[in-house]
């Protein structure tokens, strides 16, 4: 699965979660896209792993303004973390899961929930906050684009 995200993939990605949060199950139909995008599940499964490698960095304080040193004893605690493998796991079922599921919306429905689950273990957001957080997030894709 190729794990890069354009701003385009972002933007469907965090409405499909919304649509998730809300079970919109036709908005989640309208965001399925055509044949020339790609799958709904398999695009929840890439931003979800950009998602909460993004959380797991900020968790372990680990910014680009950093020494190579510091980068490098903050991977290793991040490495060595089991909750922090447990995460990589998750993700890393998530893609298992959206290559079975091929366009199969309930499958990238679930998807969807595991991911904001797991937002909510790191942030406690119920699910007003995360669409207040899916808001903000959408907001920095916009002014990324």
């Amino acid at each position: 699965m190729d794990d890069e995200l354009t701003n385009d993939d972002h933007l469907r990605a965090l409405a499909a979660l919304e649509a998730v949060v809300q079970n919109n199950d036709s908005a989640l139909e309208t965001l399925a896209g055509d044949a020339h995008e790609r799958p709904l599940a398999t695009l929840l499964a890439a931003y979800g792993k950009h998602t909460l490698h993004r959380v797991l960095l900020a968790a372990f304080g680990i910014e680009a303004t950093m020494t190579l040193d510091e980068t490098g004893q903050r991977v290793a605690e991040l490495n060595g973390d089991p909750m922090a493998r447990i995460v990589f796991l998750l993700a890393d079922s998530l893609h298992h899961q959206a290559v079975l599921a091929g366009d199969d919306l309930v499958t990238a429905k679930r998807i969807g929930g595991s991911i904001l689950l797991a937002i909510h273990a790191f942030t406690d957001a119920d699910n007003q906050d995360a669409l207040t957080l899916l808001g903000a997030l959408r907001n920095e894709a916009l002014r990324a684009g």
